[in-house]
This record gives C-alpha cells, sequence and structure tokens, in this order.
C-alpha cells in the first residue's frame, strides 16, 4: 500500500512539474527555446530565445528567457546596460549592495551599464522576460554564484514589492488612447514603456490597435524592430509585398523605408516598438491598400 502511495504521490509531482513547465510555455509570447547550453553561469533550468541578434543597424541584441522555479542566474555585470521586460511569473531582481526587488509580469527594468547584479525565479514560480541588451561595450562578465545564504536568505521584509501581475492576457497595461488621431485610423492604444536616455539609445512603445486599425504610412529614420505580443497584422514596405504578422514575429523595419503596421479586420493586434526617436508621418493608407492585404497568403 505504501509503494502505492508512493507512486501516485511521484506521478502527482511530475503532473504539477510538467504543467508548470507548460504554463510557461504558452502564456509567454513567444517560442520557449532551447534550455541554455552554458551551465556554468546559471543554477536550476533556463530555456533560451534568441529573438534578435545585433547587427550593423541595431547595437542590441533581444532574448526570452523562461525560468523553472528556483532557478537563477549568476552574479553578472553588462557593460552596455540592460532593459527586462517581465512577462510572465514571479521573479527576484538585485544589484549589489541594494536590496532585492520582486518582480512581476508587467514590471519594467532598467539595469544601468556597468551595475553587478543578478535575476532569478521565485522558489514557487516560473518566471518570464525579454531582455535588450545593447552590445556596442562588450559581452555579458559573469561573476560568483548566488549562494544559498543569499537566495534562501531573501524575505518579502527586506524586498521592494512590485506592483500586481495583471488579470487578463496582456501582459502590459493597455495605456492611453494615442492623441494625434490625425496619424492613424480605428483606435490605437500606446504605453511608453522606456524612454530613449543617456544610458539606451532607443524608446520601447507598446501599441495596441482595435481590430481593423492602422497607422499612417510612416519613416522612422533610425529604423525599428517590432515585437509581436499579441493577435493578428499586416506589415507593409511601399514596393514591397505585405506580410501577415502574428504573436511571437519579429521584425527588422528598414531604417529610412516607408512602411505601415495594422490589425486585421477581425483581430486586435500588439506589439513594442524598440526604435530611436523621431518619426516622419506620410499619407493615409488606403482603403484599397489596407484591402489588398486580405489576399495576402
Amino acid at each position: 500500500m505504501k509503494t502505492i502511495q508512493k507512486t501516485f504521490a511521484a506521478i502527482i509531482i511530475l503532473f504539477v512539474a510538467l504543467l508548470q513547465q507548460a504554463v510557461a510555455q504558452d502564456s509567454t509570447p513567444f517560442p520557449k527555446g532551447e534550455i541554455g547550453k552554458n551551465t556554468n553561469n546559471y543554477t536550476g533550468t533556463i530555456w533560451l530565445n534568441e529573438l534578435s541578434t545585433p547587427d550593423s543597424i541595431y547595437l542590441f541584441g533581444v532574448a526570452q528567457a523562461i525560468y523553472a522555479p528556483g532557478s537563477k542566474l549568476d552574479w553578472h555585470i553588462h557593460p552596455g546596460g540592460q532593459i527586462l521586460l517581465i512577462t510572465e511569473g514571479t521573479g527576484y531582481y538585485q544589484e549589489k549592495g541594494k536590496p532585492v526587488q520582486i518582480v512581476h509580469k508587467g514590471d519594467v527594468i532598467k539595469c544601468a551599464p556597468g551595475v553587478e547584479h543578478w535575476h532569478g525565479a521565485t522558489p514557487n514560480s516560473t518566471f518570464a522576460y525579454v531582455a535588450i541588451s545593447p552590445s556596442d561595450k562588450g559581452k555579458t562578465i559573469w561573476k560568483q554564484r548566488v549562494t544559498d545564504k543569499e537566495y534562501n536568505g531573501i524575505k518579502p521584509d527586506q524586498s521592494q514589492k512590485g506592483k500586481v501581475s495583471q488579470q487578463d492576457s496582456s501582459i502590459f497595461p493597455k495605456g492611453f488612447v494615442a492623441p494625434n488621431t490625425d496619424d492613424y485610423t480605428g483606435t490605437v492604444w500606446l504605453n511608453g514603456l522606456s524612454r530613449e536616455d543617456s544610458d539606451f539609445p532607443f524608446s520601447l512603445m507598446q501599441a495596441t490597435f482595435a481590430s481593423g486599425s492602422r497607422l499612417r504610412w510612416h519613416i522612422h529614420p533610425k529604423g525599428q524592430v517590432l515585437l509581436i505580443l499579441k493577435g493578428t497584422g499586416y506589415y507593409m514596405e511601399k514596393g514591397k509585398p505585405g506580410r501577415i504578422v502574428h504573436q511571437g514575429d519579429v521584425i527588422k523595419c528598414t531604417p529610412g523605408a516607408a512602411h505601415t503596421h495594422m490589425a486585421a479586420p477581425n483581430s486586435d493586434f500588439t506589439y513594442i516598438g524598440i526604435e530611436g526617436n523621431g518619426i516622419k508621418w506620410l499619407d493615409r493608407v488606403t482603403d484599397e491598400e489596407y484591402d489588398s492585404m486580405q489576399s495576402t497568403k
């Protein structure tokens, strides 16, 4: 009888572990990726998905990381800094010499260049984020492990509490209806997640489109990277075939190219745009141009 009970308990534990992993995979906006290969830099299990690698135009990388409960990176430094967009679960973030922060889905963390820090999942929660990491000042510098004493010694009264996790399917708050209605057709909400500053030469803007809504043709002189978080939309550059885009897609817009992005007729559409300051607005997208996308495969 005891053997049967032990077997049943083991099955339950395995089921819960698999369920936690499935939740992490299904509720994050991008595919889970592969387990990180360099196990010398972390403890536990972490899946990585490189969404966009640095190139001659975009001097930053974009990656999603998903942590099993209790997993954590070692102490480390990003010479160019890093911005973390928390997309799922609850985790810890700590800079050397400062209190631990408890962070949740919907939080945005800016880690300044050269600051030693670590981040990881809490003991009882999966944890996921999208990291934007400038690459022009060098690669990550790895330091010592986070000790069991450091990790297990974290108590609620030592931590700065983060905001309550979002209750709907959105990761970040919707924001406000874009005030300049001349720039788009339909309804578009904006939420500025991070502004360009002396450390990070780009802004992060979430845009949410009601079904059928569309921006005017426009130009980003420095280009733009789009991370599609939700729904189905269209992306078009002048003189090129349009494409249908979905949750999980990543688009690199050509600097200086006239383009537009739009929600499909029967779907809302949300993305985060990584972009430098400055935008030039052009003509409205005509009904004929919009309707032509519905025949795109």
